[in-house]
């Protein structure tokens, strides 16, 4: 394996244009490219070989007329290109190609029709040294850049693209939520990370009954995006169920396992409103919630010690209640709040966000978002996605 490694190695030293095909992936990139897009690449492939024309030229001391240099570089440029595209789309195809640059080298060589420019010995060498040290260091620095831009340019690309695509799932299924009726006002928004995790914040309303919940998929990029649509689309099928908490949990700890790969799983804390005094709430591996109490001036912690969803499909799952009264705050985050370090590798903690939270209690909820989020922010660069869900008790 390592003398077929060095094969290729040398190959694609000695002949750079090989390096394009020279595996199944690097060919299946290629051909599936349209010419049309290739145009510069294409175009950058004819002047950097079309050059050797020159080159032979100057070795010659100019024994060779202007036009048939000229030609001779056309000739050369249009030939690589015709390899390339050949290797990209027929490999059998290249030999013609590579055939007549053989035949247009010999016929170059062969048609010399004037004297060479006089040259001291001393000067001759010089010329020759400067002519295969600037021919040598524009192969090689032409090397390293098609090496580049097949190995390194192409994974930034395809990293690139795949950020970008996630980035589009997370917006479309995670927009701000805004939501107040008579009894309750809801705000939440996640803030994504440059890596994109796969927080959600929602919303749903059924008959009365309103299910905010905060849910933090692990894992990044496509697959996290992925996985989070599928817990919301098994929230919003449960809500529509009218399943009561533990069994929407249930269902979806017991779906996750069949459609996702075994190391991923999801946390998820939810709240269920169906107009009484006590709130329903569950939690799944996640934080605990925050509960500011207006009548206390105090901020409890609400958790239930549970599995996260997708690890363990025979897991059962509870909920329980909390009571509530009028100005009362609850606030779900993600640990891309909670866990943002300091340059001591200190966490913000929940304690800073329940003090936030005790503080502007009395603020619209979008005020209390930005409040809490900037407070993050200066306290320590961002890692994972920001999300914050707020609700309060009207009556």
């Amino acid at each position: 394996m390592n003398f077929r490694r060095a094969g290729h190695w040398l190959l694609e030293l000695v002949v750079p244009i090989s390096a394009f095909a020279s595996t199944h992936e690097r060919r299946r990139y290629w051909g599936n490219l349209p010419v049309k897009r290739s145009l510069k690449l294409f175009a950058a492939l004819f002047f950097v070989l079309s050059s050797a024309a020159f080159f032979a030229d100057l070795l010659s001391s100019g024994k060779y007329s202007i036009r048939g240099v000229l030609i001779f570089a056309v000739a050369l440029g249009i030939l690589h290109v015709a390899t390339v595209l050949a290797e990209l789309r027929r490999p059998i195809l290249m030999l013609v190609p590579m055939a007549l640059i053989v035949v247009a080298y010999f016929t170059f060589v062969r048609l010399s029709n004037q004297n060479p420019i006089y040259l001291s010995p001393s000067a001759r060498q010089r010329v020759v040294f400067d002519s295969v040290g600037l021919f040598t260091a524009m192969m090689v620095g032409y090397r390293l850049f098609l090496s580049f831009s097949i190995t390194e340019g192409l994974e930034h690309v395809q990293l690139q693209t795949e950020l970008e695509f996630a980035h589009a799932i997370q917006t479309t299924l995670v927009p701000t939520v805004v939501y107040e009726n008579a009894r309750l006002q809801a705000y939440g928004r996640t803030v994504p990370s440059a890596a994109v995790g796969g927080d959600i914040v929602d919303l749903v309303v059924e008959d009365g009954v309103v299910l905010a919940y905060v849910a933090d998929v692990s894992g990044h990029g496509i697959p996290a995006g992925v996985l989070m649509g599928m817990v919301k689309t098994v929230v919003h099928h449960g809500v529509l169920l009218g399943q009561p908490l533990p069994a929407l949990l249930d269902g979806i700890n017991k779906v996750l396992p069949e459609v996702k790969e075994p190391s991923m799983y999801a946390t998820l804390s939810a709240m269920r409103f169906d107009g009484s005094s006590q709130p329903e709430y569950t939690s799944a591996g996640h934080l605990p919630m925050l509960h500011f109490r207006r009548s206390s001036q105090d901020v409890t912690h609400c958790s239930i010690e549970q599995f996260p969803l997708g690890l363990f499909p025979a897991a059962t799952y509870a909920s329980d209640h909390v009571q509530c009264g009028p100005g009362d705050l609850l606030a779900i985050v993600t640990d891309g709040m909670s866990e943002t370090c300091d340059a001591n590798g200190e966490d913000f903690g929940l304690e800073r966000l329940a003090q936030l939270l005790r503080e502007h209690a009395a603020r619209p909820l979008s005020e209390i978002f930005q409040i809490m989020l900037t407070a993050v922010t200066q306290y320590g660069k961002q890692d994972d996605d920001r999300t914050l869900l707020l609700v309060r008790i009207l009556g």
